[in-house]
């Protein structure tokens, strides 16, 4: 019996043929006006990025320009922001508090779109671990930390270095995701290639803390685009957001942590 089924099995599979199917993708100018903002508690001019959906696959964001944008803190404090290059906005120097509710008003194209957020706390970092895996090149290794979600943003740059060759950028950036989370497309998410670093490289750490809402806009969002590819992908649907009608992406506020590490040879 098993034979037959076996035979039988194979008989399917090699008269099975393949047939080339060619599909349209149809894009649709849906109007959506994308924001990316991040307040955090680092006394600094923070960013605000206006953009467009671009409609081709691997195209480029269409900046949105021309908008009239306010932070609010509390119920009073009106906070400014201008215009530095297309789409791209800055608040005045300012520190976001912990404890207090930000409100991001945006006008744009006789259009109001608005949000809310406040931060939560961010737990301590341990020191910065790495490895050397072949002579002169190290790799940085990642590890969950505390027990609240949060990311960490490493700038990384071995521009001083004599491994920097003319014409290089020879900076990087890694952010490393601790959203304590059990999620099995993250378990079998696809490999990435080993990134090393020359000795003299500085790594700056930044760790963001993350509030449950923005932890749940980020775990879809990695689930759509870092998580995608592996052994169980999940089915598509679009990013959740906490901006009104009209907008996607995300308004966070965030505490911050960070220290500075250069990579030395370890005895």
């Amino acid at each position: 019996m098993r034979r037959g089924l076996l035979y039988l099995l194979t008989f399917i599979l090699f008269s099975c043929g393949e047939d080339k199917i060619e599909t349209r993708l149809m894009s649709v100018d849906t109007d959506l006006l994308v924001v990316e903002a991040v307040l955090t508690n680092e006394n600094k001019n923070h960013k605000i990025l206006l953009t467009h959906p671009y409609q081709m696959l691997n195209g480029k964001a269409a900046p949105a320009s021309g908008a009239t944008i306010i932070v609010v803190e509390g119920n009073d404090k009106v906070l400014e922001v201008t215009e530095v290059a297309p789409g791209e906005y800055v608040t005045e120097t300012m520190t976001a508090v912990y404890g207090k509710i930000y409100t991001l008003y945006i006008q744009y194209k006789g259009r109001e779109y608005y949000a809310f957020a406040g931060s939560v706390p961010v737990e301590p970092m341990n020191p910065l671990q790495y490895d050397e895996v072949q002579e002169g090149r190290y790799q940085l290794r990642f590890f969950e930390s505390g027990s609240s979600p949060n990311y960490v943003d490493h700038s990384i740059s071995w521009k001083t270095t004599p491994a920097c060759a003319v014409g290089e950028s020879c900076e990087a950036r890694i952010v490393y995701y601790d959203l304590k989370t059990i999620d099995v497309n993250e378990l079998f998410k696809p490999d990435k290639a080993a990134y090393t670093v020359p000795l003299g490289t500085v790594v700056i750490r930044r760790k963001y803390s993350v509030s449950p809402a923005h932890k749940n806009y980020l775990r879809s969002l990695l689930s759509e685009t870092e998580w995608r590819g592996g052994v169980f992908d999940i089915q598509r649907e679009n990013v959740p957001t906490n901006l009104s009608e009209g907008a996607v992406g995300y308004f966070a506020v965030a505490s911050v942590l960070s220290d500075t590490t250069i990579i030395i040879q370890k005895p």
